[in-house]
């Protein structure tokens, strides 16, 4: 075995080390050498610090350390009150440490590797969440596909009567009634298996004590991990005879029935059959091996996160009630401080998230609130501007109306015109408050008074106005008879000598805006 110049050779005792720690690992030579010396020939040591993972760091000289304390405490503690006896050198066999068997190298590795994992055997045994997949829905041929297994299909179905008749018939006969092949069990939904499960069970025991929950393995599951509660899965066989013992003499004793039944404590209880394919998936998950079976499922959050879900408890068939509500009292005692702990940071959450929802919902309600107004706003402005659109609009519509009403005024009759209708009319201050008489066929209509009155201003007209159309002119005013008082409105249909007579004094008023949205 080849050294370096400046570390001394290795003794034999030295030399076994290495032998032993390269036939456990394979390592080369120098690196078993190097190893060896950085943990001081210590065996066990040197294959803890090779397998380590890397997530928890040895601290070799500490290791070497303890080793060393452990030995001189051991050496204390066995020393003999009296000097032990003389030895004779030359006779092995008289030392009793001569006769010891050393450990080999193999079992010290295999207690370094133990004592270096022997956290992860202390974790629960993760349960896992178990759904059934849905049968697969039955395939149908295509038409044609169809037609050519008609025979075929009419060949199976007389087949099959013949077969009925042929069951019926060993069903009648006493001996061979036990030939007969028993109808398979139709496949429930996992919500169904359960519900019957809970049936089958009352009508075999005569008992109703326990609460069997009527959902799948999986809402179950899910109910137990958002509570959190304890689930307590008990599977049953018909096929095996201590079945039955145990739902009536552990299942239904009267401190387990109570136990379970008390909201206090927590406890979900579900029950399957592994004859349905839900229980035997759950059976297969958890990898039972004897039935009846149980076992105590729940969150274990110091080994994974308030969202694992363990199996901290899986109950013997073989004990009795008390036994085993005293085991369920002391699982449930032991974790209902975490499922504590667990609860109350997920109502924690809970309340932040109510608070932050209430928080949104209160913004988006200002926010609401403020798209109300901007656009109540827009609407008011938008609404405003049209109006202005509007008004301008009937000034510019209103002063065309007037130059083409000024150009088509009702014709005045000449100095020998007979039937004809004179009016002395008053304008308003607004147009200069004068006194004018002005004469009118006795077809001209009230609208045609009111339009010399509208364009009695007007100068600058044209011959070639048009009349604007979509347009409705309105007066801002009104015309009246004095003695006696009366309005008369403008119409394009009325006569003025229906309205004022031959000859009549009437006087113009102004319309104030009251009185023109009144009458609009």
């Amino acid at each position: 075995m080849a050294t370096s110049a400046s570390e001394p050779p290795l003794t034999d005792e030295q030399r076994g080390y290495v032998d032993h720690f390269m036939a456990i690992t394979g390592q080369g030579e120098a690196e078993s050498t190097a190893l060896l010396r950085t943990c001081g020939w210590s065996v066990p040591v040197a294959v803890t610090r090779y397998f380590d993972t890397g997530e928890n760091p040895i601290d070799i000289n500490e290791l070497v350390q303890q080793e060393q304390e452990r030995q001189r405490r051991h050496e204390q503690a066995n020393a003999p009150a009296f000097p032990p006896p003389l030895v004779d050198l030359g006779n092995p066999y008289g030392n009793p440490a001569a006769l010891r068997t050393p450990p080999s190298a193999f079992d010290d590795a295999i207690n370094a590797i133990n004592n270096n994992h022997r956290r992860l055997g202390d974790r629960t045994e993760q349960a896992r969440r178990v759904v059934v997949q849905p049968p697969a829905p039955p395939v149908r041929p295509s038409f044609l596909v169809a037609i050519a297994l008609l025979p075929l299909n009419l060949g199976y179905r007389f087949m099959a009567i013949i077969a009925g008749l042929f069951k019926h018939s060993i069903g009648a006969l006493p001996g061979l009634s036990r030939l007969r092949i028993p109808r398979p069990r139709r496949q429930l939904t996992p919500r169904d298996a359960a519900a019957r499960f809970k049936r089958d069970f009352e009508d075999s025991t005569g008992s109703n004590a326990l609460p069997f929950v009527e959902m799948s393995y999986a809402q179950a599951y899910d109910k137990a991990k958002t509570q959190p509660m304890f689930l307590l899965a008990v599977l049953l066989s018909p096929e095996h005879d201590e079945s039955k013992a145990f739902s009536q003499d552990v299942l239904l004793h009267p401190d387990v029935a109570s136990y379970i039944a008390d909201d206090a404590n927590n406890v979900l209880l579900w029950g399957g059959s592994v004859r349905e394919p839900e229980a035997y998936q759950v059976s297969l998950e958890h990898r039972v091996t004897q039935f009846p079976f149980a076992a105590l499922v729940c969150v274990t959050p110091k080994e994974g996160g308030s969202t694992r879900m363990g199996i901290v408890k899986r109950f013997s068939p073989y004990v009795s009630g008390a036994q085993f509500v005293a085991q369920l009292r002391s699982y449930s005692e032991k974790y209902a401080e975490d499922m504590a702990s667990v609860r109350a940071v997920r109502v924690a959450n809970e309340t932040s998230r109510s608070i932050r929802n209430e928080q949104d919902s209160a913004y988006e309600r200002s926010l609401a609130i403020d798209r109300q107004r901007a656009q109540q706003k827009r609407d008011a402005e938008k609404a405003a501007r049209e109006k202005e659109e509007a008004a301008a609009r009937k000034l510019v519509l209103g002063k065309q109306w007037r130059f083409w009403r000024a150009a088509h005024q009702a014709a005045q009759p000449g100095p020998g015109d007979t039937n004809i209708v004179r009016v002395a009319i008053k304008l308003p201050q607004s147009l200069g408050g004068e006194r004018v008489i002005r004469s009118f066929y006795d077809d001209a209509t009230v609208e045609d008074l009111y339009a010399f009155v509208e364009c009695y201003k007007v100068d600058d007209f044209s011959e070639k106005a048009t009349k604007p159309a979509d347009y409705t002119h309105e007066f801002k005013f009104r015309i009246a008879s004095v003695m006696p008082r009366e309005v008369h409105e403008p119409s394009e249909s009325r006569k003025l000598i229906q309205a004022i007579g031959k000859s009549a004094s009437l006087v113009v008023e102004e319309r104030d805006d009251d009185d023109s949205e009144d009458e609009q």
